[in-house]
């Protein structure tokens, strides 16, 4: 009996699938749904674990726990290392990696009646960009979670080139395809060749004409977002009071001063620090701001800032530990502005009345500068292939930041004459995957 399956495990989302009837199939993860949401919340109240949809919904609903999602941006950073709070145990990162693929293997293997003991693991291009010591501890990192959540081998394929295989199914040509996979963590290319006769090769390294990546994605855009239009309603950039005094304060806080001096005085602009912010718009730093240091510093910040309301509703989000509730808030604007012009961002869990109104050209402005890398990281792709843009006979597009029109766009652009091909936004990787594991491992 065949064993063999692929695991997608996403920034935000993961897919588990297989090969049935030599065709290859997502199998159900949540609820009958094909994709899980990449997130684990530790209920402290009842002692259980909660993974998927029902974490998110568990935490949306004030139970009293920590959640953790976007679990593989920490893949590959020094944070892979620490242990996290929960209740009174310090648990490693990894074992809750291990905790989440264990999960998955075991909801696919009851769903589909098999069990799965050899994986191909999807990773990016790049875990980390430009340090090839830092990408290699992240894959060793991820192949030792897999064992220890039961699988026996593991083997890895770039999500671009598994992507590649789910889209050489339906051509009937041989083609040069560009496939784009732009994920929540990072942005990935390949330049393939693909046809029907190159499908039954056992050895596609002479197709892969060229990869690339750029560790870039939907959660970055979060981030902008959040930082561009929500944060300064909390007291993002707020200047302080014009006062004088050494320097001894602004190292204790790390302010940004407008000239070089030991001290500042009524003509020094001083600002709030930005770590705070960028902390709170950054998924797996958020429980940082929880600490109780945290709250000491912001209340004497508060005497200092000119606009102390906008602060107060800083304190009294981590307060109320409701972080991750805006970071779900962000994201879903995000989400939202995929397909509508406007969105509103409803804060009155924070202060009654509180709104914020977002528009399409917020979010474009937002990310602007990190659209223009995905951008130039796509041309110098098919440029390490020995390529042009007009040698490209087709774009593949998948992964959910592809949604997002000035995402689309600026790909779309590059190849004003070329066909462009739209697959499943969250399952082409994983179905590319089974067809990889067959190969491999059948």
């Amino acid at each position: 009996m065949n064993t063999f399956c692929g695991l997608d495990f996403g920034t935000s989302n993961s897919t588990f699938s297989t090969m049935v009837k030599n065709k290859a199939t997502l199998l159900p993860l949540e609820d009958g749904k094909l994709t899980i949401p990449s997130a684990i919340f530790f209920h402290f109240e009842n002692n259980q674990t909660f993974l998927g949809r029902a974490a998110i919904n568990e935490y949306i609903d004030g139970e009293f726990g920590r959640i953790m999602r976007s679990l593989k941006s920490v893949l590959g950073t020094s944070l892979v290392e620490e242990k996290t709070q929960i209740k009174s145990e310090l648990v490693p990162f990894t074992d809750i990696l291990s905790c989440f693929l264990s999960h998955l293997k075991a909801t696919a293997e009851r769903n589909s009646g098999l069990p799965f003991e050899q994986v191909m693991l999807g990773r990016p291009v790049h875990f980390v960009d430009s340090d090839q010591q830092a990408d290699l501890l992240a894959q060793d990192t991820l192949e030792s979670a897999a064992i220890r959540a039961g699988f026996k081998e593991v083997l890895f394929q770039y999500e671009p080139i598994a992507a590649a295989l789910d889209y050489e199914q339906q051509v009937i040509k041989e083609e040069i395809a560009l496939i784009v996979d732009i994920g929540g963590g990072t942005s990935d290319f390949s330049v393939v060749k693909i046809s029907p006769q190159r499908a039954l090769r056992d050895d596609r390294k002479a197709d892969i004409l060229a990869n690339g990546g750029i560790h870039i994605g939907g959660t970055d855009f979060d981030s902008k977002l959040s930082l561009a239009k929500v944060m300064p309603h909390l007291g993002y950039k707020s200047k302080f009071k014009a006062r004088s005094a050494t320097s001894n304060f602004e190292k204790n806080f790390s302010i940004r001063k407008s000239v070089s001096t030991d001290t500042y005085t009524e003509s020094t602009e001083m600002f709030m620090p930005s770590s705070y912010y960028h902390d709170l718009a950054t998924w797996h730093k958020i429980h940082h701001l929880y600490e109780k240091n945290t709250i000491s510093s912001l209340k004497d910040l508060a005497f200092r800032v000119e606009h102390k309301h906008l602060l107060d509703r800083l304190l009294t989000l981590i307060q109320k530990r409701e972080g991750h509730l805006l970071a779900i808030d962000v994201e879903q604007a995000k989400i939202d502005l995929t397909n509508q012009n406007t969105t509103r961002i409803d804060l009155d869990y924070l202060e009654s009345d509180l709104q914020i109104d977002l528009s399409i050209a917020d979010l474009h402005h937002a990310v602007a500068n990190e659209v223009a890398s995905i951008q130039k990281q796509a041309l110098l792709t098919i440029n390490d292939a020995g390529l042009t843009a007009q040698q490209i006979t087709k774009v593949f597009m998948t992964g959910g930041t592809t949604a997002i029109p000035m995402v689309r766009k600026a790909i779309t652009d590059l190849f004003p004459d070329t066909e462009i091909v739209n697959g499943d936004k969250f399952g082409s990787v994983g179905l590319g995957l089974a067809i990889d594991a067959q190969r491999k491992f059948a």
